[in-house]
This record gives structure tokens, C-alpha cells and sequence, in this order.
């Protein structure tokens, strides 16, 4: 089998449109690269026409999980295998909603790696939807108190959501009224990278066998990342001179279509969640307390 210095990792869940159109624009770049497409248990026929159309193409890898093992380890799955058997030196994860639209995007990357010598590295993400700027997302607090209080208010929001009650309270609160995210014009070290497109390079890759933390189905998989990241000492870097495109909702969309069962969907992950996110940060503040301990008493 092929090896090669960039692989792509596509996590794939019904839309084969989606699919379709993320590998196009990954053809669009320059440089030798290959593609590994992760079906995470689809079980509609969507894989099977996106095979259809790539069935003869050499650098394209699919890969099938038996189910729908969520964000997380959908996308380590692709990350073992690019890491493992083809031996990527930077492995780019993106949903596959994801559109690129830099032709020398790959180049850009490795620029960036070795002028910040950098673990991880996320694009300006814009959405198509909306013109929004996903990337980096706003830190989510580190006082365990009020992560703890945040998964209080989820469990009550789900209590409310079953009984019927939510959206008179919506109406007359304005509960989840987001404001428009701005765009950060400069690189930004050691922030929140959005999760719909990251690069993992050769200093992460020689040192993690998963992308991502485990323990989640979907959401915050970017703030345990972060808080794991920052706790070991990894570099992380936003650089808006790479650019993408998202039609974001694209996966929550094909898991649950009505309102009522969308939100309920994310409360009850959201739940799940924090209460990884709430492990992490445990383990990282202990872990800094040990270390000024040892240095004090050293």
C-alpha cells in the first residue's frame, strides 16, 4: 500500500452529496495526498454511491464501522489507520461537509508546522449557511463549579424539552440567541480549534495512536482535546492564511430530522460531554498541583 506525507480523513454519515463534494475539492489541491472515507454505519445505501463514483480511484480508502460509534471515534478509526498503515506525516481530519478551497492548502499547512513547530493546526472555518466564522471557538470555562452547574442546566433543559415546556420558555427568554462570531485576522496560539477541520502533525502523530478523546458522541470534542492538548504541552495554532468552507448541522441533521428530537439530541450529548470535559479538567489540575508540588519540594 501506498504511503504519503498528507491523508485525509472523511467521516461519513448518509449524505453521500456531502461526501461527494468534499472529495472534489480535496482533488482541486496540489500535492499527492490520499483519502480515507470512514462510514460510520450509514446503512442506507449513501457509502454505496459514493463508491460508485470513486470505485477505481487508487487513493481513495473507505473504511466501515459495524455502528455509529459517534464524532470521536468515528474519526480515530481513520486516524489509526492513516497513522498505522500508511504512515501520514500529517493526518487532516474534516467533517464531511467540509469544502476546500485554497488549491495550495497543503502547502500552507506545512509552512505553518514549521514556523510554529505546532501539534495541532486549525483554518479559518467559514460557514456557508450563515458567512460565519467558526474558528477558534470561545474557551468553555475551566471552574469545575460551574461545569458542573452547565450539566445541571442541560439535565433540567431535557426535563423541560420532554415535557412540552421549552419552547414557551424559549419565546419568552430568547434562550439560545447566538451572536455572530467575528473573524480573527491573526494567527492565535494554543486556542480552541474548531473540530470540523484539523490538522494533526508529525509532533502529534509520533506521540498520540488517537485523535481525538474518547467518551463522547458528539460536541465538545474540541474542548477536551484543547484541555488535553494544553496539558501536555502541545502546540496549537489557528492560522487564518488557511482557509475552508462548512454547511455546518450536516450530521446532527442526518441523525435527527425533528426539532423536538434535534434538541433533545443535544442535550442529552451535551450532558455526556461535560461530564468527560469535567474528567479532563480534573486530571489536568491535579496534575498541575503535583507539578508545583515536585518543584517546591525539589
Amino acid at each position: 500500500m501506498k504511503l504519503s506525507t498528507y491523508v485525509f480523513v472523511v467521516l461519513h454519515y448518509k449524505s453521500s452529496k456531502d461526501t461527494i463534494n468534499c472529495i472534489r475539492s480535496i482533488e482541486k489541491l496540489n500535492g499527492e495526498y490520499q483519502i480515507i472515507i470512514v462510514d460510520n454505519a450509514s446503512n442506507d445505501g449513501s457509502l454505496e454511491k459514493v463508491k460508485d463514483v470513486y470505485s477505481d480511484t487508487k487513493n481513495i480508502i473507505f473504511l466501515k464501522n459495524k455502528e455509529n460509534v459517534g464524532f470521536a471515534e468515528g474519526n480515530n478509526v481513520g486516524y489509526r489507520f492513516a497513522k498505522n498503515i500508511l504512515k501520514a506525516q500529517f493526518i487532516l481530519i474534516c467533517n464531511s461537509d467540509l469544502i476546500f478551497d485554497q488549491q495550495d492548502f497543503l502547502t500552507k499547512v506545512k509552512k505553518v508546522y514549521t514556523k510554529y513547530d505546532a501539534y495541532i493546526i486549525g483554518p479559518d472555518i467559514e460557514s456557508i449557511l450563515t458567512k460565519m466564522h467558526q474558528s477558534p471557538m470561545k474557551t468553555t470555562t475551566t471552574n469545575l463549579f460551574k461545569v458542573s452547574f452547565e450539566i445541571l442546566r442541560y439535565r433540567l433543559l431535557l426535563v423541560l424539552s420532554r415535557l412540552h415546556i421549552y419552547d414557551l420558555l424559549k419565546r419568552s427568554t430568547g434562550i439560545n440567541k447566538v451572536p455572530r462570531k467575528q473573524h480573527y485576522k491573526n494567527v492565535k496560539k494554543n486556542v480552541v480549534l474548531h473540530g470540523s477541520m484539523l490538522v494533526f502533525t508529525p509532533n502529534f502523530i509520533k506521540r498520540e495512536d488517537k485523535a481525538f478523546r474518547t467518551g463522547t458522541f458528539l460536541y465538545m470534542e474540541e474542548d477536551i482535546l484543547h484541555t488535553y492538548a494544553i496539558s501536555n504541552g502541545y502546540v496549537t495554532i489557528y492560522d487564518p492564511s488557511l482557509h475552508v468552507l462548512h454547511l455546518e448541522d450536516s450530521s446532527t441533521n442526518a441523525i435527527v430530522k425533528n426539532k423536538k428530537e434535534k434538541r433533545e439530541f443535544v442535550f442529552r450529548n451535551m450532558i455526556k460531554s461535560l461530564s468527560v470535559y469535567r474528567k479532563y479538567l480534573i486530571f489536568d489540575k491535579n496534575k498541575t498541583k503535583k507539578a508545583k508540588y515536585n518543584r517546591h519540594y525539589s
